[in-house]
């Protein structure tokens, strides 16, 4: 559904809102409100929400989401609707410590009003999905510190709890005073596909315990029971209350007949699970007991709802998405059970979401297989031949029957013995003969053989996962699959040898040493597996890579995506398992040669996570990106850092790029003046520059050359976008901005550019100086004279970007992702929701959003010259407490050092307009420059301001040719991170500016009197942003 157009009332279709749609109740009811035909318009902050779980239907016709805060209000486009569902909150306290209990308080009061309002103007049906544990609650009678409960956990269940009392009282109220179409739907545990294992109460806890490979714990006497309904069966009742009449201003309790205990729930996991388990009893958590909620269900029949999905069936089910292979013949003897699985297919066992192997599957991967040591490729299976037997165990063989032969009793022997030997000695003789062979034999049999080849095949297994990156960084997907597909039979096949030897260990008494090992290679098994379908789920990244180039005859279209969809979801949940098995991994267990490499293992793991999550973002969000529907038109600024601002420096040329169904629809680089004459030849009303600018630059309009001042980019580009709007006439969807280090690391994987327009070779290693030389030329605004050194150069080196053979694709990748890091790339994308992917990430060059200290040191090079080119910078900082009560002091030393020789042009004086971003509540209270043969006291004369959340401190500061300089400034940190009994904790989020690459940087952390702590300075070099955590404890 296209997001721009208004959203009413139909009478084609009901049109249903689901607040929190996003969610895990949400992302099921979106499903099925679609299959009965119902328009499905989802709004979600994605703070317990997850995009992956709707990704999936946004192709849909009638599907649309918006990421919205209902506290704030709605999008524009929503007019009216016919039926709103308010499932936003109900989640909240489960997912993660962090969240804060003020967002659920918030969205069950300002969010209930907000949506009862809406359903008010529209005259629409209105559902508040609430929780049965309003029974249930606690408050504290003489103290605000815990006033919900006594533990983290309690404090956030309760706090929810009250909210939704509060959000039930405000539906009675709408239906009592204005007749609101409303009921309320009171829900229990809900558990199914998609539930956050962290989530569900006891039941959550111990599926997570099932699938870590732990024993099952229960706390106490495990008699404590809640109820538990299927997420389908939810799903039903949500249905039926929302399309029957007769539901206006009723509550309805949606729970099972019976509760389930914790014991009854763990005995039942125990006999579902595909290994021997046990369960085991500890003390209790010490918790308020909540009561037993036992509420009304008489008016049920109203609603003709049922549980249509047993306990059992559920779990199986949910086990099942997860990729766990459930043991479903119970009643079988485990040894049995287990000889069954050992003749499973690995990749048999775990399913898609649906519970059941995809077709695609079943024909790559497991036609005709029997175990797991015979695991082959399709082609393999097809042509499979009669397999010889293994020469050393045919060898072994025949040294057995000798063995057998001279054990034979005598009276069987068809020859007789020429002699009896003399009583005992020949036989003693044989035997001690036989029995260290025969014990050699053995070993070599039961210890040896598996050793060796559970060695051989992990070392294969290891060579071929670690090609896979490399080969999806080059986009040869087939190639990938083949290696990972490798790699999973062959680590199989060694977790099977592997598990002969359990017995030697145990024997050795190095039972953990085995434990841990088997866990490292079952990790490695479900990753190679998740790398599998990974290879597959990246086929149409792969395409488009072809399709985008300028000169591709090629077509791309969204449902390449669609294909792969189940793929990756099937990569994602086998690579959730290689993550369970790990965390059960003790490294100091490990023997020496896996220990050398498991922290290559644990890297692997964990940028492979991160990829996955960037991957689900992209799998939705690409193919708006890439204009499939409609074209889109981003402007690509180039940044020169010689003459550096706040974004990373100059904008001295730019780029329009539009791109069209996946393609280059056109690509056009020109100079910065030419726009920026217009606004003067054309008379244009633009913004007044900001103050610095008007007082250094002597211009009162604001050009797009100086556009980019505020030190939030997506600020900063949307003021751009609007100036360029205004003189072009022309919408653009995105904004990205590079720099002269951009070019220095393009130009190391494309080798050398001839720019025929200056006769001359540019290279990574002449760049800077290059620039510098042309930065002579100053062409006049709006003239038609020759473009641009940096114009030419962004040309030619796109030119050969999009040229690069597969070979450096990988090393491009690799540049890409540390021009990102490193802020020499920006990008900003108007309303898209990868947007908020690259916020996260740090990619989007916003202010970083924390509660930390903070500290961003923000230059701005306003002497119309290219004077940082010479300029060398330090910073030094240092935090104390001088008072008792433990409030911090920030003393800050920036020290810049001009090696510059004149004043001639493009060098000179620098004249830097300095802003020092700190955390919001930071008092100054000193500052003062540092000339080399002076000192200035200026802070009578320090500029404070805002910029986003944050204090700015501001002042100019000159520096001349060859003169060191320092500005040194001391302000008190807010009173909420001062040291005390209740926070023995210091944390620094320190921001790199764009543009910059070598400033040094040292930080110091002095204890307050009284306390410790391990390492507290650092110094180096500022390439990324820096984090900075330091722990204190008395002395």
């Amino acid at each position: 559904m296209p997001r721009k157009n208004v959203i009413r009332k139909s009478a084609l279709s009901p049109t249903v809102l689901i607040a929190g749609g996003a969610g895990f109740i949400g992302s099921h009811l979106s499903e099925a409100l679609l299959l009965q035909d119902a328009r499905v318009i989802v709004l979600d902050n994605f703070k317990t929400g997850r995009d992956f779980y709707i990704g999936h239907l946004l192709t849909h016709p009638k599907f649309a989401l918006y990421d919205a805060d209902i506290n704030v209000g709605f999008p524009p486009e929503i007019e009216s609707v016919d039926y709103v569902i308010h499932l936003a909150g109900l989640e909240e306290y489960l997912y993660s410590e962090e969240q804060v209990n003020l967002d659920a308080l918030l969205t069950n009061a300002v969010g209930t009003k907000n949506l009862l309002d809406l359903a008010n103007r529209s005259h629409a049906k209105f559902l508040l999905a609430s929780s049965i544990y309003v029974y249930q609650g606690m408050m504290s009678q003489i103290t605000l510190d815990s006033y919900f409960g006594r533990t983290n956990i309690e404090e956030k269940k309760y706090s929810a709890t009250e909210a939704k009392r509060y959000a039930e009282a405000l539906v009675w109220e709408y239906y009592k005073k204005n007749d609101t179409n409303v009921r309320i739907m009171r829900l229990p545990e809900v558990y199914g596909p998609k539930m956050d294992l962290e989530a569900s109460g006891n039941l959550g806890r111990l599926l997570k315990e099932l699938m870590d490979g732990k024993d099952l714990n229960i706390y106490g006497e495990g008699v404590e029971k809640e109820h538990y309904v299927y997420v389908n069966d939810v799903v039903s009742g949500i249905v039926r209350a929302l399309f029957n009449d007769r539901t206006v201003g009723k509550i309805y309790s949606l729970i099972p007949p019976e509760p389930y205990s914790v014991l009854e729930i763990a005995f039942l996991l125990k006999t579902l699970a595909n290994r021997e388990i046990k369960v085991e009893f500890k003390q209790k958590i010490k918790e308020m007991e909540p009561r037993q909620a036992y509420p009304d269900t008489s008016n049920l029949k109203d609603l003709r709802w049922e549980i249509k999905t047993s306990f059992k069936d559920g779990i199986i089910k949910t086990l099942m998405w997860y990729g766990y292979d459930v043991n479903q013949h119970s009643f079988k003897p485990a040894k049995f059970i287990e000889e069954k699985n050992r003749e499973k297919t690995l990749i048999d066992s775990l399913t898609t979401v649906e519970g059941k192997v995809s077709p695609e599957a079943e024909n790559e991967l497991i036609s005709s297989l029997s175990n797991v040591a015979e695991f082959h490729t399709p082609e393999e299976i097809k042509g499979k031949k009669e397999k010889k037997p293994f020469p050393l165990a045919e060898a072994i063989k025949g040294k057995i029957s000798i063995f057998k032969n001279l054990f034979k009793k005598e009276g069987r022997s068809q020859t007789k013995p020429q002699s009896i030997p003399p009583a005992g000695k020949s036989r003693n003789k044989i035997m001690l003969s036989i029995v260290p062979a025969v014990l050699f034999a053995l070993i070599l049999l039961t210890v040896g053989i598996p050793s060796f080849m559970s060695y051989a095949y992990a070392k294969k297994a290891t060579s071929d996962i670690r090609e896979v990156p490399v080969l999806l960084s080059q986009f040869k997907t087939t190639e990938a699959q083949t290696k990972a597909n490798s790699a999973f039979q062959n680590f199989s096949k060694s977790q099977r040898f592997f598990s002969q030897l359990g017995w030697a260990f145990s024997l050795t008494g190095n039972r953990d040493m085995y434990n841990s090992s088997s866990k490292v290679l079952s990790s490695a098994t479900y990753s190679s597996r998740a790398a599998y379908y990974f290879s597959k789920a990246a086929v149409p990244f792969s395409s488009m890579w072809e399709t985008i180039k300028p000169n591709s005859e090629k077509e791309f279209s969204a449902e390449e995506f669609e294909k792969y969809r189940s793929d990756f979801q099937t990569a994602r949940n086998s690579f959730q398992l290689a993550q369970a098995e790990y965390k059960n991994v003790d490294k100091d267990d490990l023997p020496g040669p896996l220990k050398e490499q498991i922290t290559e293992y644990e890297n692997i793991l964990s940028a492979a996570g991160q990829n996955l999550d960037l991957f689900a973002d992209g799998m939705n969000s690409l193919p708006d990106i890439i204009g499939i529907d409609s074209s889109k038109k981003y402007l690509i600024l180039f940044q020169n850092n010689n003459e550096l601002r706040p974004t990373g420096g100059f904008i001295g040329s730019y780029a329009l790029l539009e791109l069209e169904k996946g393609k280059i629809k056109n690509l056009s680089i020109d100079d910065i003046y030419n726009p920026d004459g217009q606004i003067d030849v054309r008379e244009l009303e633009t913004p007044e520059s900001p103050a610095p600018i008007k007082e250094f630059l002597k211009e009162e309009k604001l050009y797009l050359r100086n556009a980019n001042w505020n030190p939030s980019f997506p600020q900063s580009a949307r003021e751009i976008q609007d100036l360029y709007y205004l003189i072009t006439g022309t919408k653009t969807d995105g904004v990205i901005a590079v720099d002269l280090y951009f070019a220095k690391n393009m130009l190391d994987v494309t080798g050398p550019l001839f720019l025929t327009a200056y006769n001359e070779e540019i290279s990574a290693s002449n760049l800077y100086e290059r620039t510098q030389f042309h930065s002579e030329f100053n062409y006049e605004n709006g003239s038609d004279q020759k473009r641009s050194f940096l114009t030419v150069l962004g040309s030619k080196l796109l030119e050969k970007m999009f040229a690069l053979p597969s070979g450096q694709l990988p090393v491009f990748w690799s540049k890409m992702y540390e021009n990102l890091e490193q802020r020499h790339m920006q990008i900003y994308l108007t309303n898209n929701p990868f947007g908020a992917v690259l916020q996260r990430e740090g990619w989007d060059g916003s202010l970083a959003g924390v509660g930390k200290d903070y500290l961003y040191i923000v230059n701005s090079n306003l002497g119309g010259n290219k004077a940082n080119y010479f300029v060398r910078n330090t910073v030094d900082y240092n935090i104390m407490s001088e008072t008792r009560d433990g409030l911090l002091r920030g003393n800050l030393t920036l020290t810049y050092e001009h090696t510059g020789e004149g004043t001639a042009w493009p060098g000179g004086i620098y004249t830097n307009y300095v802003r020092i971003l700190t955390q919001e509540g930071s008092k100054l209270t000193g500052a003062r420059i540092v000339y080399p043969d002076r000192e200035e006291d200026i802070f009578g004369n320090m500029i404070i301001t805002k910029a986003g959340k944050y204090n700015s401190f501001e002042t100019p500061v000159l520096i001349e040719p060859q003169k060191r300089v320092q500005l040194k400034v001391t302000y008190d940190l807010p009173i909420g991170l001062s040291i005390n009994a209740n926070n023995m904790n210091y944390s620094l989020f320190w921001q790199k500016q764009p543009g910059t690459q070598d400033d040094k940087f040292s930080f110091k952390f002095e204890p307050p009197f009284g306390l410790e702590t391990g390492q507290s300075s650092f110094d180096g070099t500022l390439t990324g942003d820096k984090q900075f955590n330091i722990a204190l404890d008395p002395k």
